[in-house]
């Protein structure tokens, strides 16, 4: 449905080089990034507000690159709703029906028919200024899909809510999504947003694209160290692979993970390990290490216990215990030493990095 196709451009410091993308028709394609990464930029140059100075934007087919902004019928919302304060809620959402030209009539049965879709049919007669940030996004939302845009761009549309709010509006979002089956392209920083919503992720780092999997793939698989730390990812040990697909990790004595698709001998990677791969106390079978370890940090939350343990080769790890783990089991403190397992076969590794975030 659409495909940026080598996209260059330049605004201030900021640069898009031979950036390539492609959603599928009527996925729902969420690009998350840090703040600052350029996710925005991307959104508003697909919109057509800034024009790239190499390659070629499709949309169904058509090179729109440079087309006007009204003319390639999207949609977007922006962070901010950018509502027009002086305009009831059924104005606000016919604005750009009336700009096409419809007759009132047309108008009004649009508006009336997304508002009820929307669940806003209620407040078509209030002003901006009297709306809940929850309602005054879905105006803005109503306002978008109301002119039947062949793609939804979403700018962080759920970044200014409050957490009751945001988490309602994740499941109508979802909702909708599945009724309309349109093409949505959602921006965010929030890692649960993303993979509560994306039938694909797509990560972007300073405008470049580093990895585009479904969620349970970037989970699982990321890239390179640098998305593993931004799903999430805290757990990472330098090993040197030896032989039959098991790697060597220095000064942790009997230890031989074996690796998924083991890269060439004598090679150093990272290695991922996910914090449920760890155990502690009672000695466990099926680990590919087991020793001491000092916890060297505790903290706590209504529903779990973080551990941060130190291994004998100084690299530190974590884990949580949960209040049912936590249960019947003899309480731990800082400075004392666990028997600590670590488990799991075929384990993912990342190449390494002369520098990472």
């Amino acid at each position: 449905m659409l495909i940026l196709d080598n996209i260059s451009l330049r605004l201030g410091n900021f640069s898009l080089n031979n950036f390539s993308l492609k959603t599928e028709q009527g996925e729902y394609l969420v690009l998350l990034g840090p703040t600052g990464t350029g996710k925005t930029v991307l959104l508003e140059t697909i919109a057509g507000l800034h024009r790239p100075s190499e390659g070629t934007i499709f949309l169904a087919g058509q090179d729109i690159t440079r087309m006007a902004p009204e003319q390639r019928r999207l949609g977007v919302v922006y962070q901010e709703y950018a509502l027009f304060p002086h305009l009831n809620v059924a104005d606000n959402i016919g604005f750009g029906l009336r700009v096409q030209g419809l007759r009132s009539e047309k108008i009004r049965r649009e508006v009336t028919e997304m508002a009820a879709f929307l669940g806003i049919d209620q407040l078509l007669q209030r002003l901006p200024e009297t709306l809940s940030g929850g309602e005054q996004q879905r105006v803005a939302l109503a306002r978008a899909l109301v002119l039947r845009p062949r793609i939804l761009l979403l700018d962080e549309p759920l970044s200014a809510l409050d957490r009751m709010t945001r988490e309602r509006f994740l499941e109508e979002l979802k909702q909708m999504h599945r009724k309309l089956g349109i093409t949505i392209l959602h921006i965010t920083h929030d890692l649960g947003e993303a993979c509560y919503l994306a039938e694909r992720i797509a990560v972007l780092r300073n405008g470049v694209l580093l990895q585009t999997a479904s969620p349970n793939r970037i989970m699982a698989r990321p890239k390179n160290r640098f998305v593993a730390e931004l799903v999430g990812h805290r757990n990472f040990l330098r090993a040197r692979v030896i032989e039959n697909g098991l790697a060597e990790i220095s000064g942790l004595a009997g230890s031989s993970p074996a690796l998924a698709d083991p890269p060439d001998r004598e090679q150093e990677v990272d290695i991922l390990l996910p914090e449920w791969q760890i155990s502690i106390g009672e000695s466990r079978e099926g680990g590919w290490w087991q020793g001491p370890a000092r916890i060297t940090g505790l903290s706590h939350n209504e529903r779990e216990l973080r551990l941060y343990l130190e291994l004998p080769n100084t690299t530190v790890l974590q884990t949580t215990l949960s209040r049912r783990e936590q249960e019947g089991a003899a309480p731990v403190h800082q400075g004392e030493m666990v028997l600590t397992t670590l488990h799991g076969t075929k384990l993912h590794w990342l190449p390494v990095e002369e520098k990472t975030c």
